[in-house]
Formats: C-alpha cells, sequence, structure tokens
C-alpha cells in the first residue's frame, strides 16, 4: 500500500517543489492551498504524513494549529509536520502540545525535511 502525505501551503512555487522532490514510488502526495482544500483530502484519505504552513492567507493566521488539530481528531496516529516563517517558542510550544512530531522555522533546509520524513517511515 501506497503512504500517503498531504501537502498544505498558501505558496504554490512551495508545494509544486515539495511534491515534486517527495514524490517517490510507493508514495502518494496530495497538495493543498487552503484550509478548506486540506480538511477535504483529510476527509478522504488517511495520511501517514501531512506537512502544513502555519500561516495560510486565511483571517486568523493559525490554520496550521486547525489543520494539525483536525488530523489528529480523525486520525491520531497521522504524524503531523508544522513549518512557519513566523515562528516563537510560544507557537512551538503550542505545536508540540496539539501533537506536531516535527517544528521547524523556514528556511528549512530540503535534507532537514526529508530526514523528517525518513524519520516518520515515508521515504
Amino acid at each position: 500500500m501506497d503512504k500517503r502525505v498531504l501537502i498544505v501551503d498558501d505558496e504554490t512555487t512551495t508545494l509544486l517543489a515539495y511534491k515534486k522532490l517527495f514524490q517517490k514510488p510507493g508514495v502518494e502526495i496530495d497538495i493543498a492551498e487552503t484550509l478548506e482544500k486540506a480538511k477535504s483530502f483529510l476527509n478522504s484519505y488517511y495520511y501517514h504524513v501531512v506537512i502544513t504552513d502555519f500561516r495560510l492567507s486565511g483571517k486568523n493566521g493559525e490554520e496550521g494549529f486547525e489543520i494539525l488539530r483536525y488530523s489528529k481528531k480523525s486520525h491520531p496516529e497521522t504524524k503531523v509536520i508544522l513549518i512557519t516563517a513566523y515562528g516563537n517558542p510560544n507557537i512551538k510550544e503550542e505545536a508540540y502540545n496539539l501533537g506536531a512530531s516535527y517544528y521547524f522555522e523556514k528556511p528549512i533546509p530540503i535534507k532537514t525535511l526529508q530526514e523528517a520524513l525518513q524519520q516518520l517511515g515515508v521515504g
């Protein structure tokens, strides 16, 4: 069975770059630019890993937390990587309290993300 990864970011270039980098035999990659699209995917598929940006172009600026909560509620075993360009210790602490497996601040070396995926059993 293929492993599925959902990548959520409001920057199309980031989504496409990540998809290209992480796609390989045995790994299905889905991409979403909005909270609504991410929730739709989460309702339709089981994901091994969700990689989400903290701040999408939504109203509250904390969509990453909402995606993290939603992922964990529907599938507690899904691993979540939260990424942000607006990091601070409070966001990091809350991310881990909500069940994030990893928290990274931008810019992130691609190798770091690839190693995190490997640690989570994808890649």
